[in-house]
């Protein structure tokens, strides 16, 4: 009974902390990051704000998501902590999961009291990406030691492979940092076409809106060549391995829904559904690709 409870927590930590990723982008996009004024944590100097405009409701939401996900989380860190004291990386991932939640609340907090940047509101989404895939990782790890046999993940690769996961992991957070710019920037319909860039082949100039979004273009067009590259070495080199092929194309099917999104947010001109989309892509991938990092590098058992 109490490891039931513990992967409930364990999972509703989770996708506690995916809502909270994805109501950060909602009220990015929305322009609802003043919606309670400059004040923390009260909103509009209220407990419960009395105010009618949606903006208002959409950044009090996100903040009492934000809470709620905190709680869960601090709870399973603390269980975790107790219970699982000699398993590798428990007491880590624990530790980062509670730390990098409250990072996150601590830089929203900023943004709101001290004023918006893009510097801080880029920071504020690439450390709601390590938050989400702390919590991945930990409950990974929660229901391999509950029920090893049935859910273990068994990735055993070779140096170079182990590197080209950790390298993927780099510069895809750059990535994601060089997305977070587009959209703070206001540079997401830099160019206002695909694949064209204002029906050029290349941005004019190149230091414009446009340039920073095209950067992001090459960026991405990159990353997924890197995927299928790795995807086809996987296939060849560890046929056995089930587990490292269906991520590895679960991680690619992501990042190519995750484009497509983001060729919809362009001709759509910005529709919000798209831009939730490309958000949730993104984190779903980079979730499963700390899967890949800390189970493909993870110590065999003797």
């Amino acid at each position: 009974m109490r490891s039931t409870w513990l992967k409930m927590i364990s999972v509703a930590g989770t996708l506690a902390v995916l809502i909270v990723v994805l109501m950060g982008a909602l009220v990015t996009n929305t322009g609802s990051e003043y919606g309670c004024g400059n004040n923390w944590p009260l909103c509009n100097g209220k407990v419960i704000p009395d105010a009618q405009t949606h903006h208002t409701w959409i950044e009090y939401s996100h903040r009492v998501v934000s809470g709620l996900a905190s709680l869960l989380v601090v709870a399973q860190a603390v269980w975790v902590w107790i219970r699982f004291k000699h398993v590798w990386g428990m007491r880590f991932l624990a530790c980062s999961s509670v730390f990098f939640i409250f990072l996150q609340a601590f830089l929203g907090m900023a943004a709101v009291v001290w004023g918006q940047s893009s510097v801080v509101l880029a920071l504020h989404f690439g450390i709601s990406l390590l938050s989400f895939a702390s919590m991945v990782l930990l409950t990974c790890l929660v229901f391999e030691q509950v029920n090893p046999n049935r859910y273990r993940i068994n990735l055993s690769v070779r140096t170079p492979m182990k590197w080209n996961f950790i390298l993927l992991g780099i510069y895809t957070y750059l990535l994601v940092y060089s997305g977070a710019f587009v959209r703070h920037t206001e540079s997401s319909l830099g160019c206002t076409d695909f694949p064209l860039c204002n029906g050029h082949l290349f941005p004019e100039p190149w230091m414009s809106k446009a340039g920073v979004q095209y950067l992001h273009r090459a960026l991405a067009l990159i990353l997924l060549v890197w995927l299928i590259g790795t995807l086809i070495a996987a296939i060849k080199r560890y046929k056995s391995q089930e587990q490292l092929s269906n991520l590895l194309f679960i991680i690619l099917i992501l990042v190519f829904l995750q484009a497509v999104a983001g060729i919809f947010i362009i001709t759509t001109k910005m529709n919000l559904l798209f831009l939730l989309l490309h958000a949730f892509f993104v984190t779903g991938y980079f979730g499963i690709l700390t899967i890949l990092i800390l189970f493909g590098c993870r110590p065999e058992k003797k």
